[in-house]
């Protein structure tokens, strides 16, 4: 009986440590986000439909998405439901968060963003562009595919593709997907 116990005992270890084991990781990604982000994301339910996609670096881009001269926070996602990848946004002026792709149909990119490569900040182009002059946007990219700039009308999130012929910031690239673990 007593060495029954020990098995058992000695499995219940083994079981916690492994589970404790995967949790510093992921709770150290988390805490990499700007302060306060982690929290509102928590209050918001945002959790119980969403996960945070790290297997991009940045998993995170931080811009001035609205224009209103405070830093937004763009986080690679994916839905619990769908397992579809995507983009949350979260305006500093703005409790709430928008969700392109990760399940929901977004322009011409449509609702699952695993084709994303890279990503990232683009002020430029909107400021040629006349969408909108004080705001950053996104550029999204794909080897085998023509780029994407999203960017916040004012109101949502829009996308225009970039042909050959566009005009944009072709600046350095801050993001690139990370090699496919072995």
């Amino acid at each position: 009986m007593k060495n029954r116990l020990n098995q058992i005992a000695l499995i219940i270890l083994i079981l916690s440590l492994g589970l404790y084991a995967g949790q510093p990781a992921q709770l150290a990604q988390y805490d990499d986000l700007p302060k306060g982000v982690y929290s509102d994301l928590v209050s918001s339910g945002f959790f119980d439909l969403y996960e945070v996609y790290f297997e991009m670096t940045p998993f995170f881009q931080r811009g001035d998405f609205n224009g209103d001269g405070k830093f937004d926070i763009a986080i690679q996602v994916i839905s619990k439901t769908s397992r579809k990848r995507g983009i949350v946004f979260l305006h500093n002026n703005d409790l709430n968060y928008h969700v392109i792709g990760a399940g929901k149909k977004f322009a011409d990119l449509g609702d699952d963003f695993s084709w994303l490569k890279k990503w990232r900040i683009d002020a430029h182009t909107l400021q040629t562009s006349n969408i909108n002059e004080s705001a950053e946007a996104l550029i999204l990219d794909n080897p085998d595919f023509p780029k994407s700039l999203v960017y916040f009308d004012g109101r949502s999130y829009r996308s225009k593709g970039m042909d050959a012929y566009s005009y944009f910031s072709d600046g350095p690239v801050f993001s690139q997907a990370l090699p496919p673990q072995l």
